[in-house]
């Protein structure tokens, strides 16, 4: 039997997971494969939220839209941090994680045959959802610092494409898109009247002096912006699956078409709890920052003695996406290096046809020492092959 779903790209951290099994229980096992911040939210925030492990309401769904209160809050926040002003009436829903937000987006507005330009390297599961929907992605390389080429962007739209996206700051390459270039490709959707879909789920994960540009934040593109963001990275909530999707009152009223069908609503205990964050303030985040810009400070000087390790800096994200000198199959590489090291790393090559060659390195969790342990193993292994 045929699956429509045949033509889709299987999700290859489910393969890669699977691959790793036999490393998980190994005390020697280091993954620096998942992309997770290593910080959870404040004491406070998760002891206010255990005292309503009683409460009737943490146990039924909320509105299928998310809970008002969250949403109000989420527009002060939004409109306080990243300069968006945003209706919670009307222009904000609450979904499970951005990677519903996205999916959701793009079952609203995209019809089967109609493509999506995707800036390579890219988010697989973006890739994914856009097969899902029957839509054709279409990537479009970046240059040699991972920003994104808005000449090539603006060559490759055509009479079927029906949105833009951009990830910035970006996963898997880290880059933080420039505020001109973010501009051009806006003016390039109010051009063509094609959607710009904003994936800005790593927001405030900024170093190096880089600053994150909303394009929503420029009050001629409302109609053809639509941002996504997660709590799951910023404010270290990952497990709790809660985004979020800011966009017209006229998508979004047909975006609930899609919040019903596939989940109704977001987890109201993560619902709940992100409420706390948001009222009890996010200052944590900056002392997170702190502890992550030393890692990564580390992370670039170790990376830059390995020789077949060609790495470019950039300001976002805590990850790094080096270049292996004569690499031509990264899937093979990582499982090389996981056999050999019981480290598990990503390839390059699930990033798309321009990510070959490369492998991704999360360093979120880790401390400084395992840092220096699994640049200890790399180098080795480096060495020896």
């Amino acid at each position: 039997m045929k699956f429509r779903t045949h033509d889709v790209m299987p999700p290859p951290i489910v393969e890669l997971m699977k691959a790793a099994e036999g490393y998980f229980n190994s005390p020697e096992f280091l993954n620096l494969g998942q992309g997770l911040t290593g910080y959870i939210p404040p004491k406070e925030s998760l002891r206010v939220l255990s005292e309503q492990i009683w409460n009737p309401s943490l146990h039924r769904y909320t509105p299928d839209q998310g809970l008002l209160e969250l949403r109000e809050e989420l527009a002060l926040y939004m409109r306080r941090v990243h300069g968006i002003d945003a209706n919670p009436q009307d222009e904000i829903v609450i979904t499970a994680g951005a990677n519903q937000a996205f999916a959701g987006a793009i079952m609203t507005i995209l019809e089967v045959g109609e493509n999506v330009i995707v800036p390579d390297p890219y988010y697989f599961n973006s890739v994914m959802a856009i097969q899902l929907a029957g839509g054709r992605p279409k990537p479009v390389p970046v240059d040699v610092n991972f920003q994104i080429d808005v000449d090539a962007i603006a060559r490759a739209v055509d009479d079927r494409t029906k949105a833009i996206l951009l990830v910035s700051p970006n996963n898997p390459t880290g880059a933080v898109y420039k505020k001109r270039l973010v501009d051009s490709v806006v003016d390039l959707c109010l051009e063509h009247d094609i959607m710009l879909i904003s994936d800005e789920t790593y927001a405030r994960i900024i170093f190096d002096g880089g600053n994150h540009y909303s394009p929503r934040s420029r009050r001629d593109a409302d109609e053809n912006v639509i941002t996504l963001g997660s709590f799951s990275k910023d404010l270290g909530m990952a497990g709790w699956r809660v985004g979020f999707i800011v966009a017209s009152s006229s998508v979004i009223k047909e975006y609930m078409k899609i919040q019903d069908t596939l989940a109704i609503c977001a987890p109201t205990a993560g619902q709940m709890l992100a409420l706390e964050v948001l009222r009890n303030g996010t200052d944590y985040v900056d002392f997170e920052m702190e502890r992550l810009a030393h890692l990564r400070d580390l992370a670039y000087v170790r990376l830059r003695d390995i020789d077949r390790l060609e790495v470019t800096r950039t300001a976002g994200t805590f990850y790094l996406f080096p270049r292996v000198s004569g690499c031509t199959d990264s899937q093979s590489l990582v499982l090389d290096i996981l056999r050999e090291t019981s480290t598990l790393l990503l390839p390059g090559r699930i990033f798309g046809v321009a990510g070959e060659g490369h492998i991704r390195i999360s360093i979120g969790p880790l401390t400084p020492e395992a840092v220096d342990e699994a640049f200890d193993r790399l180098e080795t292994y480096f060495e020896e092959h």
